[in-house]
Protein backbone atom coordinates (compact mmCIF):
# COMPACT_ATOMS: atom_id res chain seq x y z
CA UNK A 1 0.00 0.00 0.00
CA UNK A 2 2.60 2.37 1.17
CA UNK A 3 4.83 1.64 -2.79
CA UNK A 4 1.57 2.22 -4.53
CA UNK A 5 0.76 5.61 -2.46
CA UNK A 6 4.22 6.60 -2.89
CA UNK A 7 4.12 5.99 -6.66
CA UNK A 8 0.62 7.77 -7.58
CA UNK A 9 1.69 10.80 -5.84
CA UNK A 10 4.91 10.82 -7.47
CA UNK A 11 3.34 10.39 -10.75
CA UNK A 12 0.47 13.01 -9.94
CA UNK A 13 3.79 15.24 -9.29
CA UNK A 14 5.71 14.58 -12.12
CA UNK A 15 2.70 15.35 -14.71
CA UNK A 16 1.94 18.45 -12.86
CA UNK A 17 5.62 19.82 -13.81
CA UNK A 18 5.90 18.54 -17.14
CA UNK A 19 2.81 20.19 -17.51
CA UNK A 20 4.19 23.34 -16.03
CA UNK A 21 7.52 23.51 -17.65
CA UNK A 22 5.50 23.13 -21.34
CA UNK A 23 3.49 26.14 -20.45
CA UNK A 24 6.59 28.51 -20.98
CA UNK A 25 6.89 27.36 -24.18
CA UNK A 26 3.59 29.56 -25.33
CA UNK A 27 5.55 32.54 -23.04
CA UNK A 28 6.76 35.01 -25.75
CA UNK A 29 10.91 35.56 -24.67
CA UNK A 30 10.55 39.32 -25.00
CA UNK A 31 7.61 40.52 -22.76
CA UNK A 32 7.20 43.88 -22.12
CA UNK A 33 6.37 44.64 -18.23
CA UNK A 34 2.73 46.05 -16.71
CA UNK A 35 2.76 49.63 -15.14
CA UNK A 36 1.58 49.84 -11.82
CA UNK A 37 1.01 53.36 -10.22
CA UNK A 38 1.32 52.89 -6.74
CA UNK A 39 1.36 56.71 -4.59
CA UNK A 40 4.43 58.01 -5.92
CA UNK A 41 6.07 55.36 -7.42
CA UNK A 42 5.23 53.17 -11.17
CA UNK A 43 6.69 49.88 -10.79
CA UNK A 44 7.41 48.02 -13.89
CA UNK A 45 6.25 43.87 -13.06
CA UNK A 46 6.04 41.13 -15.99
CA UNK A 47 3.81 38.59 -14.04
CA UNK A 48 5.54 35.56 -16.71
CA UNK A 49 8.75 35.77 -14.91
CA UNK A 50 6.60 34.56 -11.97
CA UNK A 51 6.30 31.39 -13.53
CA UNK A 52 9.70 29.60 -12.83
CA UNK A 53 9.08 30.73 -9.07
CA UNK A 54 5.59 28.96 -8.80
CA UNK A 55 6.89 25.52 -10.51
CA UNK A 56 9.80 25.90 -7.90
CA UNK A 57 7.32 26.31 -5.13
CA UNK A 58 5.14 23.30 -6.69
CA UNK A 59 7.80 21.01 -6.91
CA UNK A 60 9.12 21.82 -2.92
CA UNK A 61 5.40 21.75 -1.96
CA UNK A 62 4.65 17.87 -4.23
CA UNK A 63 8.34 16.79 -2.93
CA UNK A 64 6.80 17.17 0.62
CA UNK A 65 3.58 15.51 -0.13
CA UNK A 66 5.48 12.32 -2.09
CA UNK A 67 8.20 11.96 0.72
CA UNK A 68 5.91 11.75 3.81
CA UNK A 69 4.78 8.70 1.97
CA UNK A 70 8.38 7.06 2.99
CA UNK A 71 8.34 4.23 5.68
CA UNK A 72 10.77 6.36 7.75
CA UNK A 73 7.94 8.06 9.50
CA UNK A 74 6.60 4.88 10.42
CA UNK A 75 9.40 5.19 13.50
CA UNK A 76 9.83 8.65 13.66
CA UNK A 77 7.72 12.36 13.53
CA UNK A 78 7.74 14.03 9.82
CA UNK A 79 8.91 17.76 9.52
CA UNK A 80 9.85 20.44 7.72
CA UNK A 81 13.25 20.37 9.28
CA UNK A 82 13.80 17.30 8.61
CA UNK A 83 12.26 17.12 5.17
CA UNK A 84 14.24 20.72 4.28
CA UNK A 85 17.35 18.83 3.19
CA UNK A 86 15.89 16.59 0.58
CA UNK A 87 13.92 19.51 -0.76
CA UNK A 88 15.91 22.32 -1.46
CA UNK A 89 17.72 21.02 -4.88
CA UNK A 90 14.92 19.60 -6.35
CA UNK A 91 13.61 23.21 -5.50
CA UNK A 92 16.31 24.95 -6.72
CA UNK A 93 17.00 22.45 -9.38
CA UNK A 94 13.00 22.75 -10.98
CA UNK A 95 13.50 26.98 -10.77
CA UNK A 96 16.82 26.58 -12.95
CA UNK A 97 14.93 24.68 -15.14
CA UNK A 98 12.44 27.09 -15.27
CA UNK A 99 14.48 30.45 -15.69
CA UNK A 100 16.83 28.55 -18.47
CA UNK A 101 13.63 27.62 -20.41
CA UNK A 102 12.05 31.34 -20.20
CA UNK A 103 15.18 32.74 -21.56
CA UNK A 104 15.91 30.42 -24.27
CA UNK A 105 14.45 30.61 -28.05
CA UNK A 106 11.71 28.73 -28.46
CA UNK A 107 13.42 25.84 -31.20
CA UNK A 108 13.91 22.64 -31.04
CA UNK A 109 16.91 23.14 -28.63
CA UNK A 110 14.84 24.05 -26.16
CA UNK A 111 13.06 20.83 -26.00
CA UNK A 112 16.12 19.16 -26.02
CA UNK A 113 17.21 21.02 -22.70
CA UNK A 114 13.11 20.70 -21.10
CA UNK A 115 13.82 16.77 -21.64
CA UNK A 116 17.19 16.93 -20.48
CA UNK A 117 16.37 19.00 -17.31
CA UNK A 118 13.00 17.09 -16.85
CA UNK A 119 14.91 13.85 -16.44
CA UNK A 120 17.67 15.34 -14.26
CA UNK A 121 14.80 16.78 -12.19
CA UNK A 122 12.84 13.30 -11.62
CA UNK A 123 16.41 11.95 -10.80
CA UNK A 124 17.18 14.59 -7.91
CA UNK A 125 13.48 13.23 -6.73
CA UNK A 126 14.15 9.97 -6.42
CA UNK A 127 17.73 9.83 -5.14
CA UNK A 128 16.40 12.32 -2.34
CA UNK A 129 13.22 10.03 -1.40
CA UNK A 130 15.84 7.38 -1.37
CA UNK A 131 18.16 9.11 0.96
CA UNK A 132 14.87 9.62 3.38
CA UNK A 133 16.60 6.62 5.07
CA UNK A 134 19.57 8.20 6.74
CA UNK A 135 20.18 4.73 8.67
CA UNK A 136 21.45 3.22 5.23
CA UNK A 137 25.17 4.46 4.58
CA UNK A 138 25.31 2.10 1.48
CA UNK A 139 23.07 4.26 -0.86
CA UNK A 140 26.60 6.06 -2.08
CA UNK A 141 25.28 6.39 -6.00
CA UNK A 142 22.41 8.26 -4.81
CA UNK A 143 24.42 10.79 -2.96
CA UNK A 144 26.55 10.53 -5.77
CA UNK A 145 23.33 11.46 -8.64
CA UNK A 146 22.52 14.15 -6.22
CA UNK A 147 25.79 15.81 -5.78
CA UNK A 148 26.79 15.62 -9.59
CA UNK A 149 23.52 16.91 -10.58
CA UNK A 150 23.27 19.73 -8.37
CA UNK A 151 27.01 20.80 -9.80
CA UNK A 152 25.78 20.44 -13.13
CA UNK A 153 22.54 22.38 -12.93
CA UNK A 154 24.31 24.96 -11.10
CA UNK A 155 26.98 25.24 -14.14
CA UNK A 156 23.93 25.41 -16.84
CA UNK A 157 22.18 27.89 -14.34
CA UNK A 158 25.02 30.06 -14.03
CA UNK A 159 26.37 29.97 -18.55
CA UNK A 160 23.10 31.12 -18.55
CA UNK A 161 22.52 33.71 -16.96
CA UNK A 162 25.93 34.88 -17.86
CA UNK A 163 24.49 35.18 -21.51
CA UNK A 164 21.13 36.75 -21.18
CA UNK A 165 20.04 40.07 -20.49
CA UNK A 166 18.92 39.97 -16.58
CA UNK A 167 20.26 42.71 -14.63
CA UNK A 168 23.56 42.37 -12.48
CA UNK A 169 21.78 42.92 -9.06
CA UNK A 170 19.16 40.30 -10.10
CA UNK A 171 21.68 37.47 -11.17
CA UNK A 172 23.60 38.09 -8.20
CA UNK A 173 20.46 37.32 -5.99
CA UNK A 174 19.76 34.16 -7.84
CA UNK A 175 23.86 32.90 -7.69
CA UNK A 176 23.64 33.44 -3.90
CA UNK A 177 20.43 31.10 -3.83
CA UNK A 178 21.11 28.46 -5.89
CA UNK A 179 25.29 28.52 -4.47
CA UNK A 180 23.78 28.25 -1.06
CA UNK A 181 21.42 25.34 -1.93
CA UNK A 182 23.60 23.35 -3.77
CA UNK A 183 26.74 23.76 -0.71
CA UNK A 184 24.11 23.32 2.18
CA UNK A 185 22.78 19.76 0.66
CA UNK A 186 26.38 18.95 -0.28
CA UNK A 187 27.05 19.46 3.41
CA UNK A 188 24.05 17.69 4.77
CA UNK A 189 25.25 14.82 2.53
CA UNK A 190 29.06 14.60 4.29
CA UNK A 191 28.55 15.96 7.43
CA UNK A 192 25.26 14.06 8.98
CA UNK A 193 25.11 16.56 11.99
CA UNK A 194 26.87 19.20 11.57
CA UNK A 195 25.36 21.40 8.61
CA UNK A 196 28.26 24.37 8.84
CA UNK A 197 25.56 26.96 8.68
CA UNK A 198 27.77 30.09 8.65
CA UNK A 199 30.73 28.35 6.23
CA UNK A 200 27.68 27.68 3.83
CA UNK A 201 26.40 31.15 3.47
CA UNK A 202 29.95 32.96 3.62
CA UNK A 203 30.78 30.20 0.49
CA UNK A 204 27.63 31.46 -1.35
CA UNK A 205 28.33 35.17 -0.71
CA UNK A 206 31.68 34.76 -1.66
CA UNK A 207 30.82 33.23 -5.38
CA UNK A 208 27.81 35.75 -5.85
CA UNK A 209 30.84 38.26 -5.38
CA UNK A 210 32.75 36.46 -7.85
CA UNK A 211 30.37 36.31 -10.38
CA UNK A 212 30.28 40.23 -10.34
CA UNK A 213 33.65 40.32 -11.06
CA UNK A 214 33.52 38.26 -13.71
CA UNK A 215 30.58 39.26 -15.64
CA UNK A 216 32.56 42.48 -16.36
CA UNK A 217 35.50 40.05 -17.86
CA UNK A 218 35.92 39.35 -21.76
CA UNK A 219 34.95 35.71 -21.02
CA UNK A 220 32.63 33.52 -22.54
CA UNK A 221 29.56 32.25 -20.64
CA UNK A 222 30.91 29.04 -20.45
CA UNK A 223 34.07 29.80 -18.85
CA UNK A 224 32.04 32.23 -16.61
CA UNK A 225 30.10 28.99 -15.48
CA UNK A 226 32.84 26.81 -14.92
CA UNK A 227 34.99 29.07 -13.40
CA UNK A 228 31.99 29.95 -10.50
CA UNK A 229 30.97 26.33 -10.38
CA UNK A 230 34.66 24.98 -9.84
CA UNK A 231 34.92 27.36 -7.37
CA UNK A 232 32.22 26.89 -5.37
CA UNK A 233 33.10 22.75 -5.77
CA UNK A 234 36.31 23.68 -4.08
CA UNK A 235 35.15 25.63 -1.44
CA UNK A 236 32.84 23.39 -0.12
CA UNK A 237 35.11 20.04 -0.30
CA UNK A 238 37.36 22.77 1.93
CA UNK A 239 35.02 23.34 4.31
CA UNK A 240 34.49 19.75 4.56
CA UNK A 241 38.07 18.33 5.11
CA UNK A 242 38.97 21.64 7.29
CA UNK A 243 40.77 20.69 10.48
CA UNK A 244 42.99 22.58 12.22
CA UNK A 245 46.45 23.07 11.97
CA UNK A 246 46.31 20.87 8.62
CA UNK A 247 48.68 21.79 5.72
CA UNK A 248 47.03 23.08 2.85
CA UNK A 249 48.68 20.88 0.22
CA UNK A 250 46.95 18.19 1.93
CA UNK A 251 43.71 19.21 0.65
CA UNK A 252 43.78 17.26 -2.07
CA UNK A 253 40.46 17.35 -3.59
CA UNK A 254 40.00 20.87 -3.46
CA UNK A 255 43.20 21.77 -5.48
CA UNK A 256 42.86 19.29 -8.26
CA UNK A 257 39.73 21.03 -8.76
CA UNK A 258 40.68 24.19 -8.95
CA UNK A 259 43.70 22.94 -11.65
CA UNK A 260 40.52 20.76 -13.38
CA UNK A 261 38.58 24.20 -13.40
CA UNK A 262 41.60 26.44 -14.97
CA UNK A 263 42.64 23.65 -17.61
CA UNK A 264 38.80 23.83 -18.78
CA UNK A 265 38.77 27.44 -18.68
CA UNK A 266 42.03 27.86 -20.90
CA UNK A 267 41.08 25.27 -23.28
CA UNK A 268 37.28 26.65 -23.53
CA UNK A 269 38.79 29.86 -24.53
CA UNK A 270 40.67 28.23 -27.97
CA UNK A 271 37.79 26.42 -29.04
Amino acid sequence: MEGKLYLNRFSILLAFLALGFSIIYLIPVELTPEKFPILLFTFRINFFSLIPLILALLTAVGAVWVFVTHSRWKRETANIVKLFPHITLPFIASLILGIVLSQSARSLIWWIVFFLGYLILFLLLRAEYVLLDQKDVGLIQFNLIVISFSYGMFLIFTTALKNSNMRMFLQMLLIFAAAFFVTFRKLTIWQREDYKMLQTFIISLLISELSVGLHYLFINPLQYGLILTGVLYSLTSWINLYEKNKKWHLYKEPLIMLVVTALMVMIGSIF
